[in-house]
């Protein structure tokens, strides 16, 4: 775990939002809050104890004490941002979550927190049917030549203003390369790519590559790719995962839990 910060001042809160918001992170709130949310139709929760979660994914979920449903959620956030306001000498910490398309935003407003973690989480299932992102940067670190022949890594989550570089790394011509790594890409993963691209070619002089890494590719968001002048390296699991029976065998089943235990 990252952080486990008990009842922090909204200062410390802001300081680790800003860091971890935007980063492949679980990030978990409980405090007390209003939510308003503006987009396809308006919504406002008033105050209220609460927990937040931000998963590894972006997405955000606001949760009651009660039901298994949240009261407020948002997939796919394409943005996150956190500061500290003042009104009439109240602090209140703001969390703002947007998504682009379509247009929608989260509003969560803290008049308290009473407890901030930082996690990151692997589920060892979901390894073992698709692999996890992480382990796909992994493997690119320990292995470039997986991507193309002769890449060189310079650093794995490159801060940018657009938000983190999966890997960013220079070809065998001396050529960056941003790359962008997902499993299960859409269009909003190419338009993110292409963030980092428009930001890397701000910061450093000469024309800079673009490819998204992952397991599968439609026709349509390779076409999507294709027409931007971005590429696709295709990545097989079993080259990022060494060994599926080691995952197998570290399942528990019913019987591993000894005599005792029951489902009753």
């Amino acid at each position: 775990m990252k952080h486990l910060l008990e009842n922090p001042d909204f200062e410390k809160a802001s300081e680790v939002l800003d860091e971890y918001l935007k980063r492949d992170f679980t990030i978990q709130m409980n405090g007390l809050c209003t939510v308003n949310y503006q987009g396809r139709a308006k919504s406002k929760l008033d105050r209220g104890e609460r927990l937040v979660i931000k998963k590894q994914d972006s997405a955000i979920l606001v949760h009651g004490p009660e039901n298994y449903q949240p009261k407020n959620w948002q997939p796919e956030v394409d943005s996150y941002s956190v500061k500290v306001e003042y009104i009439e000498d109240e602090e209140m910490l703001v969390l703002e979550a947007r998504r682009n398309n379509p247009d929608e935003v989260v509003e969560i407003r803290f008049e308290s927190i009473d407890l901030l973690t930082v996690h990151k989480l692997v589920d060892k299932s979901d390894l073992k049917i698709r692999g996890h992102e992480v382990d796909i940067h992994e493997a690119i670190e320990d292995d470039p030549d997986i991507v193309e022949e002769g890449l060189n890594v310079v650093k794995r989550e490159k801060e940018t203003p657009a938000g983190f570089i999966d890997v960013f790394a220079r070809d065998e011509d001396d050529q960056y390369v941003v790359i962008e790594v997902k499993r299960n890409p859409d269009y909003n993963t190419v338009l993110q790519l292409q963030r980092y691209v428009d930001e890397i070619e701000e910061e450093f002089s000469g024309e800079i590559r673009g490819i998204l890494v992952a397991p599968k590719m439609t026709q349509k968001i390779l076409d999507y790719l294709e027409d931007r002048g971005l590429e696709f390296v295709e990545v097989e699991m079993e080259d990022v995962i060494s060994s599926y029976e080691a995952i197998d065998q570290s399942q528990k089943g019913l019987s591993d839990f000894g005599a005792d235990y029951s489902t009753e």
